[in-house]
């Protein structure tokens, strides 16, 4: 995976995306963050590769003995 600053993908995007084919991916960053990620169409990736970005309600506690949600829903209605 080749990485680039904004400002360089701006001024040699044309090359950049020829050498897609070889590079295989192009992470283009603003900031020393990533903001984009560019790909050949037929590019597989691999799920060993992937990493998570949101993991959501996966870290959601559950709720605790001490909360009664459905008892506040109930009192909440008219």
């Amino acid at each position: 995976m080749h990485t680039v600053t904004l400002a360089d993908a701006q001024q040699h995007l044309a090359e950049l995306v020829r050498d897609l084919g070889r590079e295989g991916e192009l992470v283009i960053t603003e900031a020393d963050k990533p903001v984009a990620r560019l790909a050949p169409p037929n590019a597989q990736t691999s799920l060993r590769n992937l990493t998570p970005t949101s993991v959501g309600t996966v870290l959601r506690p559950y709720p605790s003995s001490e909360d009664d949600t459905l008892g506040e829903m109930l009192d909440s209605q008219p």
